[in-house]
């Protein structure tokens, strides 16, 4: 099937590619994507590692393991990629903290691209994060003697699906991997039922969520909520607020009809709403004030409430500091049929109790944890009102909510470490392991 997927790769890619970028879901750094960008030679001693995710979250979980090996070997080379906006943007904030990495455009995977750029490259490993399969990307860079790690693998059910419906050539492709690290036992059916080699899966956990917490005790991150909370507030006393994240369209209207009805009980009531692409905010204030919202953008001079009944984010990376100000967070693409839902451990790390609608697909252990340990909750249209009053109600409640939320994920094992070990051993000449 590789001829096939090449012929579709180079007559479909391009427009895919235009029309994304249209979007603001691709673009920038065009030499990386086109394959054009020179790399410096590597350096006797100094292994080439090449990590790469689709978007921000892929990042935070590359970021986290990259991290991790260089703890161990500080001599290594690491080289970071991301396919959209939002993943180049958190690539960047790492590499300006960790100067040893290097960040770049994932390279398109038609008009030979992807094989001008592991040639150029060189990297010694190339460490995919959860379900990147670019199959001319994995090819290019086995051709050049690079190991090949999927890390953090997952697969929702729905691409599952997908995937079984091209079998062979997913398990060709599977097979040029030296090591699958699934998520969870569940993925790791998954990938053995396309036919990755059992002895190549290995569950090791998902790294994206190793930082929250050491993020929410950061100075700068504290400093950065109580800088929102006075933004937001100003002198005023502080209210109820619900917070949901990373929307979807068709979500906002399910939340600000349930803000509204809560409000005409709980007039001080407010309502923040961060959708998943901030392109949108400017279409979702109007949307919200036709439904008879009072409304502001998060960038308009504050203080924004009381004044106003609800917030729309529109900048990038602030989805943390927002979660957390909530009595209560809403996580988004999770209230709609054939949405996957968004990570819940987010406001969890934050102590806050979480909502989430019943399409979690994505994320499916991490809600069942949260309700079994007391920190979460499943909603649906047309009971999140209620839902929602039944913590604005009940503060205590809702505190020890939070509390049980962050508890759980406290009690998660860290998953990066494991996975850098796991990397460092599949490359045993260059990263001689102690011991």
């Amino acid at each position: 099937m590789q001829p096939l997927y090449d012929l579709a790769a180079n007559l479909a890619g391009p427009p895919l590619v235009l029309a994304a970028t249209a979007r603001g879901r691709f673009g920038g750094r065009w030499r990386d994507r086109l394959g054009l960008t020179f790399f410096p030679h590597p350096v006797q001693g100094r292994p080439r590692l090449w990590f790469h995710g689709a978007s921000a979250g892929e990042i935070q979980s590359a970021a986290a393991v990259a991290q991790a090996v260089l703890k161990t070997r500080p001599e290594a080379d690491i080289y970071l990629s991301a396919s959209a906006p939002a993943g180049l943007e958190k690539a960047v904030a790492f590499s300006a903290r960790e100067p040893r990495v290097r960040v770049l455009a994932v390279p398109l995977d038609f008009w030979g691209a992807a094989g001008r750029t592991a040639a150029r490259l060189k990297p010694e490993a190339l460490i995919i994060l959860e379900t990147e399969l670019w199959p001319n990307l994995i090819r290019a860079a086995r051709a050049q003697g690079a190991k090949l790690i999927l890390a953090s693998a997952r697969l929702s059910e729905r691409s599952f699906r997908r995937y079984r419906l091209i079998r062979p050539f997913m398990a060709g492709l599977l097979a040029e991997f030296d090591l699958i690290a699934p998520i969870g036992p569940k993925e790791r059916g998954f990938f053995s039922a396309l036919g990755a080699p059992e002895e190549r899966l290995a569950v090791l956990g998902n790294p994206k969520f190793d930082r929250l917490l050491d993020q929410a005790g950061q100075p700068a991150f504290k400093a950065r909520m109580s800088e929102l909370g006075v933004r937001l507030w100003g002198p005023a006393e502080r209210g109820p607020l619900v917070v949901a994240g990373s929307t979807h369209p068709g979500e906002e209207d399910i939340l600000a009809k349930a803000a509204l009805r809560l409000q005409s009980d709980r007039p001080e009531l407010r309502l923040i709403l961060a959708p998943r692409h901030i392109g949108r905010a400017q279409g979702l204030a109007e949307q919200l004030k036709n439904l008879g919202l009072t409304v502001a953008l998060s960038e308009e001079p504050g203080p924004l409430f009381p004044r106003v009944q609800a917030v729309v984010v529109e900048t990038m990376g602030q989805l943390s500091a927002y979660y957390g100000q909530a009595t209560v967070a809403v996580v988004g693409g999770s209230l709609r049929p054939g949405l996957k839902g968004h990570n819940p451990l987010e406001p969890a790390a934050l102590a806050r109790p979480v909502i989430f609608g019943p399409h979690m697909g994505s994320f499916e252990a991490e809600a069942e944890g949260l309700i079994a340990a007391g920190g979460g909750r499943t909603s649906r249209p047309e009971t999140l009102a209620d839902d929602l009053a039944s913590w604005l109600d009940n503060t205590t409640a809702a505190r020890a909510a939070g509390q049980a939320a962050r508890n759980f994920l406290a009690a998660r094992p860290p998953a990066a470490p494991a996975l850098a070990s796991a990397i460092l051993n599949h490359i045993p000449g260059a990263f001689p392991c102690p011991g």
